[in-house]
C-alpha cells in the first residue's frame, strides 16, 4: 500500500469526510476474534470462552502524508456509536495499530526485546489517541497521550476515524515510531465494540502485517 504524498493542510489531512479521503486507495485489512492465548489472565479467557466477541470482521485503511504530517483513516462497522466509560457497566468503541519497532517484534503485542509501537483511539476521547509501547501480552504502557490527533464520526452503522501525527515526533524517545519518505513500514490492527463490553484483549485483530510505503 502506497502512502500518497498531498499538498493538503492538517485540517483537511485529519477530517475524516474530507474530499481527499475519496481519492485515497482503501487496503480491506481482515480481522479475526482474538484467541485465548492474547488474553491477560486465565480468568478473562475462561469468562469469554463461550460469549462472542471480536465480531468486526474487515477495516477499511488508508493513509495520506503532507510535507509534516501523516494520517491514517479507518473505518469499520459498529451498529452502536459506544463512546462512554463507566467501570464495568460501559465501556467505549475503540481501534488501534500496531508498529513494529523491530524486524523481530511479534505480530501480537510484540516481545521482549522486540517491542511494538501501538496509536489507541477510545470513542470517550475523540479528538486524541494515546502513543503506547508494548513487549508482550499485558505490558502496554504509555508513553504519550497527547502528540496523536484523532477526529472522528459515527455514521450509518461505521466509524470513521483519523489518527495523525508530525512525521517525526517533537520529543523523539524509544517506542516512538518516526517516518521518512521513501520508508517501508508495516502496521497491524485492533477493533473493540464497547457495546458488548469489549476491551483489553477482548477484540477483533488483523492476524498478518499491512505492508505500506511512504511516498517521498
Amino acid at each position: 500500500m502506497l502512502i500518497r504524498r498531498v499538498d493538503i493542510d492538517a485540517a483537511q489531512l485529519g477530517d475524516p469526510d474530507a474530499a481527499v479521503w475519496g481519492g485515497a486507495k482503501a487496503a480491506a485489512v481482515s480481522l479475526v476474534q482474538a484467541p485465548a492465548a492474547m488474553q491477560p489472565t486465565r480468568y478473562i479467557a475462561a469468562k469469554w470462552q463461550n460469549r462472542p466477541y471480536g465480531q468486526a470482521k474487515t477495516l477499511a485503511v488508508k493513509a495520506l502524508r503532507n510535507a509534516e504530517q501523516i494520517a491514517f483513516r479507518l473505518e469499520w462497522p459498529a451498529k452502536t456509536k459506544n463512546d462512554r466509560r463507566i467501570e464495568n457497566t460501559d465501556f467505549p468503541d475503540a481501534v488501534a495499530m500496531l508498529f513494529p519497532l523491530s524486524e523481530q517484534s511479534p505480530l501480537i503485542m510484540g516481545g521482549e526485546g522486540a517491542p511494538v509501537s501501538l496509536w489507541y483511539w477510545r470513542a470517550d476521547h475523540p479528538a486524541r489517541a494515546r502513543n503506547d509501547v508494548a513487549s508482550g501480552i499485558g505490558t502496554s504502557q504509555v508513553l504519550d497521550a497527547e502528540s496523536v490527533a484523532a477526529q472522528a464520526r459515527h455514521r450509518d452503522g461505521h466509524w470513521a476515524v483519523v489518527m495523525r501525527r508530525a512525521l517525526r515526533p517533537t520529543a523523539p524517545m524509544d517506542g516512538i515510531v518516526e517516518f521518512t519518505g521513501g520508508q517501508a513500514l508495516r502496521a497491524s490492527f485492533a477493533v473493540w465494540d464497547g457495546g458488548n463490553l469489549e476491551r483489553a484483549g477482548i477484540k477483533a485483530f488483523s492476524p498478518s502485517w499491512l505492508e505500506m510505503t511512504l511516498e517521498d
